[in-house]
């Protein structure tokens, strides 16, 4: 058989394609929460706490520190929370221009996992 070059091309097609396999969606979810916590840790814990329940010095007596409670100064959905966390409301400062967008998302997801309201794609 002689070789010619459509049947490299189509060879090569056919090896590409087989190696851009995407990874779950649950894997990129994981990966999203576990970044979110770390930013969550070293942004939000001094007020929210490391677990998230508002038990702090300097939050305690704010309504809506606490995340576990399902009360929200918004309605609890991501996009809510991504507001919240953007522009922030006093207390809260804002985070817009201090967390990248990526960032931002994170950290919503891993609020969302944290109160429990996280549903599949929650947080983006």
């Amino acid at each position: 058989m002689r070789w010619r070059p459509q049947w490299l091309v189509l060879i090569a097609a056919g090896a590409l394609a087989c190696g851009q396999a995407s990874l779950p969606e649950a894997d990129a979810t994981e990966r999203r929460v576990a970044a979110g916590r770390k930013i969550f840790e070293r942004k939000c814990a001094s007020c929210h706490s490391r677990r998230g329940d508002g038990r702090t010095i300097v939050a305690g007596r704010f309504p809506y520190a606490n995340l576990l409670d399902g009360v929200w100064r918004g309605d609890g959905s991501a996009e809510s929370i991504e507001r919240q966390i953007r522009k922030g409301k006093d207390p809260m400062p804002k985070f817009e221009g201090k967390l990248t967008d990526e960032e931002i998302r994170q950290t919503v997801a891993y609020v969302l996992e944290l109160s429990g309201s996280a549903e599949p794609g929650a947080g983006r």
